[in-house]
Order: C-alpha cells, then sequence, then structure tokens
C-alpha cells in the first residue's frame, strides 16, 4: 500500500517511500472524456488519437520504466499500451482532473494539450524522491500556481480524498507545492506564456491552455515535430 501524506507533506506510517527505491515505476496520468454541455469550446476536440499522441511523446523522452494511464467516463480502446481507467462519472467536469491524484502513486498528471519536447528523466526522479507536489507558475499570475503539468510524489491520495467539487486548479493551490519554474527552470512552460514568442529552447515539456491547440499551428511550426 502506497504511503499517506497530510497537508504538510509528512508520510503516515505503513507505506513505503519512493526515495527509498520502493517505488520506481512513475506513473503518466491524463484524461479524456467525450464533450458535453460543461466543455469549453476550446477543449471539444480530444480523441484517442490525442491520448496517443501523448503517450509517444512520453516514450521517446522517459528512459525510466513507466505506465501510462487515462482516465475516462467509458472504456476506450487504444493502439498503444494504455491503460485506460473508465471510472469518470457520465458526464465529467474539470473537476474530475483531480481524480488521478487517488493513486497515490508517483505521477506526472498533464491534459491532453501537452508536448513533450526533451528528456525528462530528471522530472520522473524527482516525483520518485520528492516530499511535495511541484506546479508551474500561473502564465498570467506569477504570484500563484496553476495545474497545466503536476509533478506528484507517492503519497498524495489525499488530494483526491479530500476533493469536493471545489475548481480543480484553486483546490491544488491549497495544497504545500513547489515551483517548477524555480526547481527546473525554462523545462516546463506554457506555450502561449513562452514557447510561442521564445521557441523551444531548454523547453522539455510544454503545455497548452485555452485557445489554440497544437492541431491549429503552422504545419511547419517547430513544436509540431515533437507531436507525432
Amino acid at each position: 500500500m502506497a504511503g499517506r501524506r497530510d497537508r504538510s507533506g509528512v508520510v503516515s506510517s505503513g507505506g513505503v517511500r519512493s526515495s527509498r527505491g520502493q517505488h520506481l515505476v512513475i506513473t503518466v496520468a491524463t484524461l479524456l472524456w467525450d464533450a458535453n454541455p460543461t466543455s469549453f469550446a476550446f477543449s471539444r476536440q480530444y480523441t484517442e488519437d490525442w491520448v496517443e499522441r501523448l503517450y509517444r511523446g512520453f516514450a521517446r523522452n522517459l528512459t525510466r520504466p513507466f505506465r501510462f494511464v487515462c482516465y475516462s467516463e467509458k472504456p476506450r480502446t487504444f493502439a498503444e499500451p494504455i491503460v485506460c481507467i473508465p471510472t469518470l462519472p457520465a458526464k465529467p467536469t474539470y473537476g474530475d482532473c483531480i481524480k488521478p491524484y487517488e493513486l497515490g502513486a508517483p505521477m506526472i498528471l498533464v491534459g491532453l494539450d501537452t508536448v513533450v519536447t526533451g528528456n525528462i528523466d530528471h522530472l520522473a526522479d524527482w516525483c520518485l524522491a520528492a516530499p511535495r507536489i511541484a506546479l508551474p507558475r500561473d502564465p498570467y499570475n506569477l504570484q500563484q500556481a496553476c495545474n497545466g503539468v503536476a509533478l506528484v510524489p507517492e503519497g498524495w491520495q489525499c488530494i483526491a480524498q479530500e476533493h469536493a467539487g471545489e475548481n480543480d486548479m484553486e483546490w491544488l493551490r491549497t495544497f504545500p507545492h513547489d515551483l517548477t519554474d524555480e526547481l527546473f527552470p525554462g523545462q516546463i512552460q506554457s506555450f502561449k506564456g513562452a514557447v510561442r514568442d521564445r521557441g523551444i529552447g531548454d523547453t522539455r515539456i510544454c503545455y497548452f491552455h485555452g485557445a489554440e491547440k497544437p492541431h491549429q499551428l503552422p504545419a511547419d511550426h517547430p513544436i509540431l515535430e515533437h507531436w507525432v
């Protein structure tokens, strides 16, 4: 059984510690559901193809052992080795993006509009040993975090267990967290906040948000080399 942490980041008794080499497989998690009345216009295009592109991005850039899971509202079949977890409600909302935290496992949690552009072994290693989650700075308000990408150590299932429908991003901000911008400067970047105007540079994970997704970019955009 995985260890459990409280809001201070302290591990309770009964769990193994990733930092001691007991839990060496990182989980990569995402979510896919059919668009419903709660879905914004900019996130109604997702299909299994988006999940498979995301898987391949991690497979190209992560040499550590990993499993890839996709939460959904129904069983789905994938061409890639992706585990479907069909436990979302019939009509999911964005608040359900908290659901993967129930795994309590070391995890990299991303949205489908994410492109992996470089080696991320060190990000996985961080998840296996860190005491608390790490989130990027909100590109629109640098004084707070956003949930474009989450690096999650073992034992943080309380984030899902205590969730009562709050906005997913606001809920995560209430838990102790580090900032990926300080841990890994320039490596986990917003497309609109950095990559679009400055280029890929040392970016390892580029997350999109709101309007303008990878499929809407010009065919010669450099980031599309990594979205295949």
